[in-house]
């Protein structure tokens, strides 16, 4: 191989793709046991992994997958039940498949010890005797079967004599699928993408449009022109799962080939070059043409087009300026341009949330199995869409909060009886878009977070609760080695998880709340945000600073009067549509003066399901700004989400409005 690396890059991720099908539909299998289409896809995500590690020389990979297969072959004849015995053998087996890809991804040799398991597999494939094998079903000839190849016209008996003096054969190869095939069109698109590898195709019939809406009867044709011989060719193709019969002819005179019709000789000959150009392409023309692009690449072009972004906004600033009127249409021209590109890569970094959700069921059953409860595990709002970046860092926070609810939330099914409760515990985890934000939210209907055996476990760390409600005190979960679980166990009580889930959170610019009832259940709620890079922001002053606050969380915007303050409990509330918020003075939270002279305004903003009122000194203009990181140096500095560089090229801090309702005092330095 030219660059090996290319095609190892190539099989890491076919393989991880296909894994995580595997895994999915074997779930499904296990709740669907009858469902013949679940069984297909089975079937070809397991041939095609054996096909990829057999084509890279992973044959320990091959063996085992191949013994998987063997077992589906059974399952498929209605020869071997699906029961939770076999369901639990073959996560097992899915589980070393993982553990020989990660030895391979880390350069180690396939060292997976695989005997026993094979030897399983193998034992339940036994189980069925006096079965014709695979093998020998393939082998049995039909000598009399005729096959229908394809019509040919006078453009690919131009690509044909092109082809042949240039060294390639033509061939007319016929191929039976098993009678009792239950996806015919899958085993003959796997006999397609081997042929295609080794040479090109002329004509095939059934069409490759009609075999991907499944349209085949017991056999296809085709004619193939390669440089291989008949028997590398047949070789190739040999041992595939439910062909029963490979026919392959080598055509040394093309015009001697039967046709249903006569040529038309006085076809034109700019239709003749045109087809015979596009000959080699007939049997991939059915295909969505697609590219891959390593992450990297994305990651520069979305900095180009921040950059970009940034370079439009000072060359606007610019131009109002020095009212140079000249620019104007120009500019117009630019800001669409740029407005597209930036919805282009930011719909190109969406990922939706289904990338996360795949791999929950499959740890839920195993959780559910392994702490001995009934749960329902629910999804939903799957093809909600998020920034690469965060879908890539959500799924360990994620994975922490769903465990902890298995153990610690979900009760044991008699205790839920005697709970008046049903048996069997649900938890749903969903997703959903509100504004530029996602609101990803983890429900169970377990016991909730007790106060009172959290407050015994706060004294037992040293952690005063004193003056705290029961919500605060619930809170104290997310304290650094908090843990109220009695033992450590394989899934919680050690006392890390929780802090982390939420340190991992704010990473990302987001937030995590907790709502829970005693004997009801709890909520955990996650709002994130939808790209983390280009946003829509509100430019406002605070004394003498220029501060961006991000415009998601904004609900309204008015003049501020003192009068409008009132005064309760030594902290002052705001009256907005008929309720009171609480009223913040950002310059005192951020511990700057405020300008006397200014007319001030209050920002109403919503944070989780609260609402808070900002009072800053003026408003300056909504802009679309690029958030930029501020460092390590600057990383424990809290209220501030980023950075930003403004058309002027002077630089404005992105305030944090979850963080500054906390009102943590900190100081501004000039």
């Amino acid at each position: 191989m030219e660059d090996n690396s290319i095609y190892r890059d190539l099989f890491f991720e076919e393989t991880d793709e296909n894994l995580i099908i595997l895994n999915q539909e074997v779930l499904n299998l296990e709740q669907q046991p009858e469902d013949k289409g679940i069984i297909d896809s089975i079937f070809r995500a397991a041939h095609t992994l054996k096909g990829m590690a057999a084509t890279m020389g992973f044959t320990t990979m091959a063996s085992l997958t191949h013994a998987v297969e063997n077992v589906f072959e059974l399952v498929k004849q209605e020869k071997l039940g699906v029961d939770t015995h076999l369901i639990s053998l073959i996560f097992e087996t899915l589980d070393t498949l993982t553990d020989i890809v990660e030895h391979i991804r880390d350069d180690s040799e396939e060292d997976v010890e695989i005997s026993s398991l094979v030897s399983r597999l193998e034992a339940v494939s036994n189980q069925t005797e006096g079965e014709l094998t695979v093998n020998e079903s393939k082998a049995k000839k039909q000598d009399t079967f005729t096959y229908d190849f394809p019509h040919l016209e006078v453009s690919d008996y131009v690509a044909i004599e092109s082809a042949t003096s240039s060294g390639y054969t033509l061939f007319q190869i016929g191929v039976k699928v098993d009678e009792d095939s239950m996806m015919k069109a899958a085993r003959a698109f796997l006999v397609i993408s081997k042929l295609e590898q080794l040479g090109d195709f002329v004509q095939m019939k059934p069409s490759a449009e009609e075999l991907e809406q499944g349209n085949i009867d017991d056999s296809f044709a085709l004619y193939l022109v390669s440089k291989e011989s008949k028997e590398d060719i047949l070789e190739a193709v040999d041992g595939s799962s439910e062909i029963s019969e490979v026919w392959i002819e080598a055509v040394t005179d093309a015009q001697s080939v039967k046709q249903s019709s006569d040529l038309e000789a006085s076809e034109t000959i700019e239709k003749v070059e045109s087809k015979a150009s596009a000959t080699t392409q007939t049997g991939r023309s059915a295909s969505r043409q697609t590219i891959r692009v390593d992450l990297t690449r994305l990651d520069q072009f979305m900095n180009l087009v921040s950059e970009l972004v940034i370079h439009r906004t000072r060359l606007e600033d610019l131009s109002h300026k020095n009212n140079v009127v000249e620019l104007n249409e120009p500019l117009t021209q630019v800001e669409r341009i740029t407005s597209e590109l930036q919805e282009l890569v930011l719909q190109l970094r969406m990922q939706p949330f289904n990338v996360v959700v795949q791999r929950f069921p499959r740890m839920m059953r195993d959780l559910t199995n392994e702490l001995g409860k009934d749960i329902q595990f629910l999804t939903e709002g799957e093809d909600t869409e998020l920034d690469r970046t965060v879908i890539s860092e959500i799924g360990e926070p994620l994975i922490h909060l769903l465990r902890n609810a298995a153990d610690h939330g979900i009760e044991m099914p008699d205790e839920r009886e005697k709970a008046g409760k049903p048996r069997t515990g649900t938890i749903k985890l969903s997703a959903y878009a509100e504004g530029n934000r996602v609101i990803v939210s983890i429900v169970d209907d377990g016991k909730g977070l007790n106060p009172r055996f959290i407050e015994e476990s706060a004294k037992r760390k040293g952690i005063s609760t004193e003056g705290m409600t029961d919500e605060q005190i619930q809170q104290l979960i997310f304290h650094p080695g908090f843990s109220t679980a009695a033992s450590v166990t394989g899934i919680s009580g050690r006392g890390v998880g929780m802090d982390a889930v939420k340190e991992k959170i704010a990473s990302l610019n987001g937030t995590i709340e907790t709502t829970s009832e005693v004997g009801t259940g709890t909520t955990f709620r996650i709002t994130l945000p939808l790209t983390l890079s280009i946003i829509q922001s509100l430019l406002v002053t605070v004394g003498e600073h220029t501060f961006a606050i991000p415009q998601a969380v904004i609900d309204k915007v008015n003049r501020f009067e003192e009068t409008e303050a009132i005064s309760v409990h030594h902290k002052e509330v705001y009256l907005y549509e008929g309720k009171t918020i609480p009223l913040i003075r950002v310059a005192d939270v951020l511990n700057t003066p405020s300008s006397e002279d200014s007319l001030k305004h209050i920002i109403v903003v919503l944070i989780g399901d609260n609402y808070y009122g900002l009072i800053v000194d003026d408003l300056i203009q909504q802009k679309e700004i690029v958030i930029k990181k501020l460092g390590k140096e600057l990383n424990s500095v809290p209220h501030f989400l980023g950075s930003t560089i403004l058309g002027d090229g002077g630089i404005a801090l992105i305030l944090d409005v979850t963080s500054i309702c906390t009102r943590k005092k900190v100081t501004v330095h000039e």
